[in-house]
């Protein structure tokens, strides 16, 4: 009685003692892959069949993902809007410039005040300065500053 271990002993003896049967079977795998890559395109790439009997697809005037792509459609005219919109135009500004008065320097002072150099009088409220058109003044190193 012959094993089944036995019997493949005697195949692969056989093989590698005939190269015409190694050849072939070499081919054969590469051969068969190749087979089974194609059916498998050639399957995942067909529609499946509709029974005779079904009712068409409700969807069949909308477009699906993987069919036919939509008609042309012409692009929309949009109107030009190029010399329509002006850029508003603000008037020239008007700059008044006003001299800078002379500085006044403060001279001799006492407890009411002081004499300035242009000949007027300041009096002397609490730590400031009065000039006599009314404005406020204070004697910063002998200058006097009338903001």
């Amino acid at each position: 009685m012959i094993t089944p271990l036995a019997c493949s002993a005697v195949a692969t003896s056989s093989r590698e003692s005939d190269p015409s049967i190694m050849d072939r079977h070499d081919l054969r795998t590469p051969l068969l892959a190749i087979a089974l890559v194609l059916a498998g395109a050639g399957a995942a790439g067909a529609e499946p069949a509709q029974a005779a009997d079904a009712p068409p697809a409700a969807a069949a005037s909308a477009p699906s993902r993987a069919g036919s792509p939509r008609p042309y459609q012409a692009p929309i005219v949009v109107p030009s809007a190029a010399g329509q919109i002006r850029v508003p135009t603000l008037p020239a500004p008007t700059i008044t410039v006003r001299p800078v008065p002379p500085p006044t320097f403060t001279g001799r002072c006492d407890s009411a005040g002081c004499w300035n150099s242009d000949g007027t009088r300041a009096n002397a409220i609490g730590g400031a300065l009065v000039r006599p058109d009314g404005r406020v003044c204070q004697d910063v190193g002998g200058v006097l500053q009338c903001p």
